[in-house]
């Protein structure tokens, strides 16, 4: 199995052009696990219950404009 230190040796080792290609793959793929994670929090997690709250103080009138 692949270490962390591993990758870390190969990502240093990696020429100028390569290293960019990787780097644009990486932050797309973060990007992606992101909305995943915040797709996760606003069905079942700490997002939902602010997201309920939020709309509720919205119908009931206590929000004002920003």
């Amino acid at each position: 199995m692949t270490t962390v230190a591993e990758i870390e040796k190969a990502v240093r080792a990696l020429p100028e052009e390569q290293f960019a290609a990787f780097s644009s793959w990486f932050d797309e793929y973060e990007e992606q696990r992101w909305d995943q994670q915040i797709e996760r929090d606003q069905k079942t997690g700490p997002l939902r219950d602010l997201m309920e709250k939020a709309r509720g103080d919205f119908e009931a009138g206590r929000c004002t404009r920003l």
